[in-house]
């Protein structure tokens, strides 16, 4: 049995939308506009990593290690439900750091093949 191919970013994207969905979904239930701007801020960053834009792709890994770090830190604090939180962001870093890992492999094998 083969392993699951999943195009590159594939798994980055759909966390990211889900992250964005759940903000949209706190700006719904509680009102409070920060919550909205997450929200289009995460979907924008989505959108841009579908398009492998460095930049979102940066930004998408530096937002990820900050939820991280600070799903963690609720961890240690007792909020048990925050390991979902955790785990999603392990992910998104995991995927993304994959991604820059295999980009500058073949990057670095187009310029020692010329």
């Amino acid at each position: 049995m083969k392993g699951l191919n999943f195009k590159p970013l594939f798994l980055s994207v759909f966390i990211l939308i889900l992250y964005g969905l759940i903000f949209l979904g706190q700006y719904y239930m509680n009102g409070s506009f920060i919550y909205l701007i997450f929200g289009l801020f995460v979907l924008v960053l989505a959108y841009g990593v579908v398009m492998k834009s460095k930049a979102a792709i940066t930004v998408a890994l530096l937002f990820s290690a900050f939820e991280f770090l600070m799903a963690l830190f609720y961890l240690m604090s007792g909020a048990v439900l925050y390991a979902v939180d955790a785990v999603m962001s392990f992910l998104l870093l995991h995927d993304l750091i994959g991604y820059i890992e295999e980009s500058q492999k073949q990057e670095k094998e187009e310029t020692s093949g010329n």
